[in-house]
């Protein structure tokens, strides 16, 4: 599935059930040593995305759950969060 059919699906939901991100892990994400996972906005920038290693996951998701971080804040001008 492709980000843009993803952001398709998310906008046909009912306003209770949409997601406000998905982390999605693909060809990139099982071939790169760092593993590193593609967080989606799927609220604010639909598509907006950046890279994050995986360790980081769990940091990551629960800040952008309880919004103390966005996903401008998240990554460095390379496009992935480095801690």
């Amino acid at each position: 599935m492709s980000i843009q059919a993803l952001i398709g699906e998310e906008g046909a939901m009912e306003e209770d059930d949409k997601l406000t991100y998905v982390f999605l892990a693909g060809a990139t994400t099982m071939s790169d040593p760092s593993s590193s996972l593609l967080p989606v906005d799927l609220y604010d920038e639909p598509g907006r995305t950046f890279r994050v290693p995986a360790q980081w996951y769990s940091e990551i998701s629960a800040n952008l759950s309880i919004t103390n971080m966005d996903f401008a804040d998240a990554a460095d001008d390379s496009g992935t969060f480095r801690g």
